[in-house]
């Protein structure tokens, strides 16, 4: 089964049809007026008319024959829930949470996790050291000495240094000679 297209007249069909039609009749350039009688003719063969039976066709009253709008899954009424299976789909999730907990529990006791706990240590330490680290440099002196001293980047002398890419901005515009 093929599906066909809509051939409704639709409302802006109508407009483009109608001026096409008075670009047709108006028009003081002859290309210009056989094009738009072209078109409109396409138009009305679209729908199955002849250009007279499209210019007078006029769109059928069907106010009280309004489609109804799809409803959302939320304003269609409700069928009776099913609770037939819940028990059963509770019971299956509790068994498959127990499942995964053993097989995690079985995973820490072959020590699968002491590489990732170690890893974690070797970063909380190296972060204590830095935190507590009395003799790292003022940022500000730092960055002005990179600025001057090295072709880093201004992102890369903002991770370095701490300081916002802005401030290292003003800072090498700032250092600048006056023209």
């Amino acid at each position: 089964m093929r599906l066909t297209i809509s051939t409704e007249f639709t409302e802006s069909e109508r407009n483009r049809f109608r001026n096409l039609l008075e670009l047709a009749n108006g028009s003081k350039y002859q290309g210009e007026r056989e094009n738009a009688m072209a078109a409109a003719t396409r138009i009305a063969e679209k729908h199955g008319m002849s250009l007279d039976e499209a210019a007078r066709w006029t769109p059928p009253e069907t106010s009280d024959n309004k489609p109804m709008p799809r409803q959302e899954f939320y304003q269609r009424p409700r069928k009776g829930a099913d609770f037939s299976n819940a028990a059963q789909t509770q019971q299956s999730a509790d068994q498959e949470k127990k499942r995964w907990q053993e097989a995690l529990d079985k995973a820490k006791d072959r020590g699968l996790d002491k590489a990732e706990e170690a890893k974690k240590a070797a970063q909380e330490a190296a972060n204590a050291r830095r935190r507590n680290s009395k003799s790292r440099r003022n940022p500000v002196i730092h960055a002005n000495i990179l600025l001057k001293e090295t072709s880093f980047s201004f992102e890369e002398i903002a991770d370095i240094t701490g300081l916002d890419v802005y401030q290292i901005v003003a800072m090498k515009l700032k250092s600048r000679n006056a023209a």
